[in-house]
């Protein structure tokens, strides 16, 4: 997208203060943005809301938040940020359940984590230079949204670095993140970082080290088997004016899903959800299958809320971690999941058939 002269925003602004409110709320704003200035900063965008609204508040130091989901620092140029997400910008807290007021969030736990986890396990200034300058990628960890106690990736990445530095040092270190509650079985990294590095090898390669095992007791796989035999499948004969959704995960091509969604519109009703591309557990079967069982059903049932009827997977081997998880979901959440599941391979050769 090139930017001629000018360039129209709508920007849905976050507002909670915890003081006075009991719920968070949004309201709407619209800029015109003169792009003659290439140099334009995200970051002016908030005192920009901020005259329009006295109530918007965000902090003048270690500025980070959210816009459209990926964490920034507000030093992106605001001609990136649109060209990758577009003119309609949601502005909302690093996290939401954070927030003491607008994007202003206690962040006493980035500090306390480090100390707690580090204190006593050969942690030395550059370690410490290192994990602050991760501050933002702590606060974009997705598994806050299920665990609010987690030590977060930021931790997990400067254990890397200290076993990089100092190997003799490393079962120590991998017991101090190796919490049960807490720790790396917990983590279930994605990028939520605008522009940021993807550290997914890093990651693997600690949990490889550690060898993590399924939490899940011996009764739970009985009664989970007992489940997948009792539940029914739900079957689509034909996908004519059917609510359809898509599912991408981690595992997406831009193209591949355009192509997709255009293929979905001419045979059915497209419908889109937010978690579409966000994992589901599917690497937290073995190592927090309760975790798995969390995501998998927060995607489902927000691909059901939304109105699906049929949900499409572009990788076979996600349409098969939800057939086998959906009725642990079910009894965990107490409803019936009436999707069908079909793999893309599935749907093309169905759409074919219409279209013949």
């Amino acid at each position: 997208m090139e930017f001629l002269n000018n360039i129209e925003l709508e920007v849905k602004a976050f507002f909670f203060n915890a003081e006075t409110d009991y719920l968070p709320y949004y309201k709407n704003f619209s800029f015109t943005v003169n792009k003659t200035d290439k140099e334009t900063k995200l970051k002016q965008l908030l005192p920009m809301i901020k005259e329009q609204n006295p109530m918007f508040f965000y902090p003048e130091e270690d500025l980070i938040f959210r816009v459209n989901d990926l964490v920034v620092t507000g030093e992106e140029q605001l001609s990136a940020v649109v060209k990758k997400l577009g003119t309609e910008l949601t502005i909302e807290p690093a996290l939401k359940f954070r927030s003491n007021n607008g994007l202003i969030i206690d962040n006493s736990d980035f500090m306390h984590q480090y100390r707690t986890v580090f204190a006593r396990h050969y942690a030395e200034k550059e370690d410490l230079e290192y994990y602050i300058s991760l501050y933002p990628l702590h606060y974009a960890s997705e598994t806050f949204n299920y665990n609010r106690e987690y030590i977060g990736d930021a931790i997990l990445l400067t254990a890397a670095k200290m076993i990089e530095r100092n190997p003799d040092n490393k079962d120590e270190i991998l017991a101090a993140i190796n919490d049960e509650f807490n720790g790396i079985n917990c983590c279930e990294y994605e990028n939520n970082v605008f522009e940021g590095e993807d550290y997914s090898e890093t990651i693997n390669a600690l949990k490889n080290e550690i060898k993590l095992t399924s939490s899940k007791s011996l009764m739970e796989k009985i009664g989970a088997a007992c489940l997948n035999k009792v539940r029914k499948e739900v079957t689509v004969d034909s996908l004519e004016g059917k609510n359809i959704a898509l599912y991408v995960g981690d595992k997406n091509s831009d193209e591949l899903v355009k192509e997709t969604n255009k293929a979905i519109e001419n045979i059915g009703n497209l419908i889109t959800f937010s978690m579409s591309c966000k994992r589901a557990g599917q690497s937290l079967v073995t190592s927090n299958h309760e975790l798995a069982q969390q995501k998998a059903g927060t995607v489902l049932l927000e691909a059901l809320d939304a109105g699906a009827e049929v949900l499409i997977f572009t990788n076979d081997e996600d349409c098969s971690f939800f057939g086998e998880i959906v009725a642990e979901v079910e009894s965990a959440v107490g409803r019936e999941i009436e999707l069908a599941f079909i793999t893309l391979s599935k749907f093309n050769e169905m759409s074919s058939s219409v279209e013949a």
